[in-house]
């Protein structure tokens, strides 16, 4: 794979390498790049991958290559504190908790001591703190130039040690978002590059999505509100404060006309009832109020300027949403308990990403252990726009799956959408938890399955830990250190997890990770491979099914001690035609159909219980 990456990077062009799990693909990649003597960008999937890289993988090649390696990491800007409004908020400092009272000091100690704001450098501080909205520095409310700590800004040092780095590693998050401020705002996030790397590829889609769509919520509002009455008190007749509560009234009104049960449905411009249309009206009225009275207000510091354009930008969003139309994008409603969020997507990404990325750089390599479907990477090249002509590698994993681990589909079980599925699913988990002594992940298609699982192994003899009652990393930690736990989730945690050891040694799926049909976005895709002519369920459907489900086992087998079964109960994996295709895409794994099976493989290794 080295070799392959050293010559598309010198050369150019695209190579697509899928490298499974345990090949070393971090090292395949940083060493050529390395070699390069010309700036390499690489993005990975998160913010924990690119601290993994930069505090593991680029201090291993400094020894290799017998030099000091100029890397930085970069973040998105609401990972780094902000020392304007750090300083404006130790003048009255808002705790909203005991907790975060008790914290305060050991948080103004690292403020202090820091010379990168990098809030990744916290210990025993949470990562949820919720002073941290306060203080950091995202984008939307930063006052460039003219913030009077300019020149001891963190992100604006950070920049520039970027321009001066040899490698960049980013994340998807960080490198679709520059593409998308580079083609509004004519700014930018990176530094200028012609090599990419793209680790974690299988992932580009979703991320370049969110980032060339479109999104105004009811939470960014708020927020928007909040960071402008200190602007607002500034106006002695207290109009602007005025004009801001009508605001925040207005938007409680028209964001709660929405509010309801949790759903993702799509919005049609023009087909609004009267009473929305009018809330709507109402809300545009006051917040054109709002911004005429902000404008009025003294601003030495450019705070108000940089408040209006936020406002402005926010009202493009949602009318670009509710007021017109284009056969680009599917525009959406999602509800959750917490926020009301109207949004715009692209339906396909390719002709973007060929157009505003790969166009433009030199060499792009994209890997990942997850980039085929049934040994071709004919969905990944269509799905991203790449060239026909794109180099292929496929590397297997160095792994004995047929050794280490097992595959069990029943042969006899409830079709997934039958009423007995639910009920003989419970037994079964039950019966393959106490075969495995636990050490389980339990993933689930839905919340809904996932919280009656939970509820259900409530009385378990081991740990139950479920997605959502804690941070995804607090989780994960007590899983790791509890040794027989079982962890009940859903699609957060189908990739993107390691466990290495025999904390984890099953792993079950309730079914067959296929998109939900009803979904806006994916019904649009549908519809417009349909409208090509083309097969939307063999052509995307069951390929985006196809790389999840190798991502929900790849938890499993994660080094050369782990062993482990891997148990999925739709049996649509042995009876439809499309089930050879996602048996082809998941690792060599031996299949079988008998629970006995499964009893004996724990029986015959270290751990295992009996029924």
């Amino acid at each position: 794979m080295a070799e392959s990456v050293a010559e598309t990077l010198r050369l150019g062009g695209v190579l697509l390498a899928e490298a499974g799990t345990g090949t070393g693909k971090s090292l395949a990649y940083l060493l050529p790049a390395l070699l390069q003597n010309r700036r390499v960008v690489v993005s990975t999937r998160t913010k924990a991958l690119q601290e993994q890289l930069a505090r593991k993988d680029v201090p291993l090649c400094e020894r290799l290559l017998g030099r000091a390696v100029r890397a930085v990491v970069v973040k998105g800007r609401a990972n780094y504190l902000c020392r304007h409004y750090y300083e404006r908020f130790l003048k009255e400092p808002l705790l909203k908790s005991q907790k975060e009272a008790r914290l305060f000091g050991r948080f103004k100690r690292w403020a202090s001591e820091t010379s990168t704001g990098d809030k990744a450098e916290w210990e025993g501080i949470p990562e949820d703190l919720p002073l941290w909205a306060d203080v950091n520095a995202r984008g939307e409310r930063c006052l460039g130039s003219k913030c009077p700590l300019y020149a001891e800004c963190f992100v604006v040092l950070l920049r520039r040690e970027a321009e001066a780095a040899e490698l960049v590693v980013t994340n998807h998050h960080l490198l679709f978002a520059d593409l998308a401020l580079k083609g509004r705002w004519d700014t930018a996030a990176l530094p200028e590059y012609r090599h990419l790397v793209l680790d974690e590829a299988h992932e580009a889609e979703d991320a370049a999505t969110s980032f060339f769509g479109v999104a105004a919520s009811r939470r960014m509002l708020e927020e928007w509100i909040r960071d402008a009455a200190p602007a607002a008190a500034s106006d002695p007749s207290g109009a602007a404060s005025q004009r801001l509560a009508e605001a925040a009234q207005a938007a409680r009104l028209f964001f709660g006309a929405f509010e309801g049960p949790e759903r993702r449905e799509e919005v049609r411009p023009g087909e609004w009832s009267p009473r929305e249309a009018s809330m709507l009206a109402r809300l545009g009225a006051v917040l054109d109020a709002a911004a005429l009275a902000l404008d009025g207000v003294p601003d030495p510091s450019g705070e108000a300027e940089g408040l209006l354009l936020r406002l402005e930008a926010w009202r493009e969003a949602l009318d670009f949403v509710v007021r017109t139309g284009d056969e680009e994008h599917v525009r959406w409603l999602e509800v959750t308990p917490r926020n009301v969020t109207f949004g715009a997507s692209p339906i396909e990404v390719g002709p973007i990403l060929r157009g505003h990325l790969f166009s433009r750089l030199d060499a792009a390599v994209l890997t990942s252990a997850t980039l085929t479907v049934g040994g071709e990477f004919r969905y990944l090249r269509d799905r991203l726009g790449l060239p026909e002509e794109s180099q292929e590698l496929r590397l297997p994993s160095p792994f004995d799956f047929e050794s280490q681990g097992l595959l069990y589909v029943p042969a006899s079980f409830p079709a997934p959408n039958s009423e007995e599925f639910a009920g003989e699913l419970k037994g079964a988990v039950r019966r393959l938890i106490g075969y495995s002594g636990g050490r389980a992940f339990v993933l689930c298609t839905s919340l809904r399955a996932m919280r009656a699982l939970a509820e259900d192994l409530e009385d378990l003899d081991h740990p139950v830990l479920v997605q959502g009652d804690e941070p995804k990393g607090v989780l994960l930690d007590r899983f790791r250190e509890a040794g027989d736990a079982v962890l009940v989730a859903t699609s957060s945690f189908w990739q993107g997890v390691d466990v290495q050891g025999e904390a984890l040694s099953l792993v079950i799926l309730d079914k067959l990770p296929f998109a939900v049909p009803t979904d806006p976005l994916v019904r649009a895709r549908v519809e417009n491979l349909r409208r090509k002519g083309r097969e939307p369920f063999l052509e995307y459907q069951v390929p985006t099914a196809a790389i999840l489900l190798q991502q929900g086992a790849g938890r499993l087998i994660r080094s050369r001690r782990d062993r482990g079964v891997v148990a999925c109960f739709d049996v649509r994996l042995r009876t439809k035609a499309y089930g050879r295709i996602l048996l082809k895409s998941l690792p060599p794994f031996r299949v079988t159909g008998r629970e006995e099976d499964v009893a004996d493989f724990f029986r015959a290794g270290p751990g295992g219980g009996g029924p």
